[in-house]
């Protein structure tokens, strides 16, 4: 998309109902996710490896409602105006909600190993593999994210302005839609429609064995 051909006037103002519901979500995000993480800081007993991967999607959110609302208020009235700091700064919201999605992959795959593999899932899934998932994803993350700060961006437009989509190459959000919200989205229903068939599975189970045992006693 040239430069300059992206027809908007500025806003000289937030729209109000627009600016409180993202206020709003900034604010419960902000706490709730901050009593999670206090929670683990504070209680050794909750430190579980299935818990790195929440305290991993908890620090998402933080981020997000920290810097990343923020941030889309910014750009909602095309600031700031610098080029550069705006390529950053957009480049650093798609990092954190990138990093949100997959730390919620993380946490899926997780589940789906306890229920699949409940005999050797405190063996497979150790802490220190943990931390190495969570990294992982924070890599992708960080390398998706600051691909527009690393030049897949549309350009500097003509007028010194900060528009998220006047910003973003079509074809980045085309591969950032599919990469982190549809696969992961279409990754995480199959899985838990196999966890949901195993726990079925398990409960029927149990159910039968439960009614024999009354029974033959």
């Amino acid at each position: 998309m040239p430069c300059g051909t992206f027809n908007v006037t500025v806003p000289m103002e937030l729209p109000p109902l627009y600016t409180t519901v993202e206020v709003v979500c900034a604010v419960i995000s902000f706490v709730g996710n901050l009593l999670v993480l206090i929670a683990f800081a504070r209680f050794r007993r909750i430190r579980s490896v299935t818990n790195y991967y929440v305290i991993s999607l908890a620090v998402a959110d933080l981020l997000v409602a920290m810097f990343g609302i923020p941030s889309a208020l910014a750009t909602s009235v095309g600031l700031p105006r610098h080029f550069r700091l705006c390529l950053f700064m957009n480049s650093i919201l798609m990092l954190l909600c990138t990093g949100s999605i997959l730390s919620l992959v993380a946490v899926t795959v997780d589940r789906f190993w306890a229920i699949v593999r409940p005999l050797t899932y405190s063996v497979d899934m150790t802490g220190r593999r943990a931390l190495i998932v969570i990294a992982c994803c924070w890599t992708t993350a960080m390398v998706i994210g600051l691909l527009p700060a690393a030049g897949w961006n549309a350009g500097e437009p003509l007028e010194p302005r900060c528009f998220f989509m006047e910003l973003m190459d079509f074809r980045y959000l085309a591969f950032v839609y599919f990469a982190t919200i549809v696969a992961p989205s279409l990754f995480m229903a199959v899985v838990y429609i196999i966890i949901f068939k195993v726990v079925r599975r398990q409960v029927t189970l149990l159910i039968f064995i439960t009614l024999s045992t009354l029974v033959y006693t």
